[in-house]
């Protein structure tokens, strides 16, 4: 039967190695943890408003580093007290480093999930004039809109097939023809439903 402190070197090696192959994965752009996909999957029994969902359990990141330091604090543990004890602080440590990972991960996994709302992804949508626009070339005005679930505002200006010298008055149904840059969105009258 092997002594603990073989079993900790081993949980330490193994879970090591994996923490090391993950962080070399990303560098080299193998991909990303499986289980850290999709911030928006929450897990059967878990409500997205439960304190659970701001971790992913399912990390191979948090599992490696959880095993990992699980094998390290039993080692260091070893070192000062018996074997229960030592045992332990080991999972203690473990778990708390697992936790810690999985927190982090779900947060990265959030931030890569959090795409910025791009004006290009208005094309097409109708919006409602909130700051009148000038006439064409005069400055733009700006439009209330709805974009991949956010309710956003952007500078908008009238399109080249506007009628020369009119406005259009804040409270106007728009549709948006273009982005002019990457902040500046392009827009035409929509008639009003009589």
């Amino acid at each position: 039967m092997p002594s603990l402190g073989s079993v900790f070197l081993f949980l330490a090696v193994v879970g090591g190695a994996l923490v090391v192959f993950q962080a070399l994965g990303s560098i080299i752009g193998l991909g990303h943890d499986a289980g850290d996909g999709d911030a928006s999957h929450v897990g059967e029994h878990e409500s997205p408003d439960s304190p659970l969902s701001a971790f992913n359990f399912r990390s191979v990141r948090a599992i490696a580093t959880g095993i990992c330091f699980t094998g390290i604090g039993g080692l260091l543990a070893l070192r000062s007290v018996g074997g229960l004890a030592a045992v332990a602080l080991a999972l203690s440590l473990g778990v708390a480093l697992y936790l810690f990972v999985a927190f982090v991960m779900r947060g990265f996994s959030r931030l890569e999930a959090d795409k910025s709302v791009h004006p290009l992804r208005a094309v097409g949508l109708q919006a409602t004039v909130s700051l009148s626009i000038p006439a064409r070339g005069d400055g733009p005005g700006k439009v209330t809109l709805v974009v991949g679930g956010r309710r956003v505002e952007w500078p908008a200006v009238q399109s080249e097939s506007a009628i020369p010298g009119a406005t259009i008055a804040s409270g106007t149904p728009v549709q948006v023809v273009d982005a002019a840059d990457d902040t500046t969105l392009t827009v035409v009258t929509l008639a009003r439903p009589t």
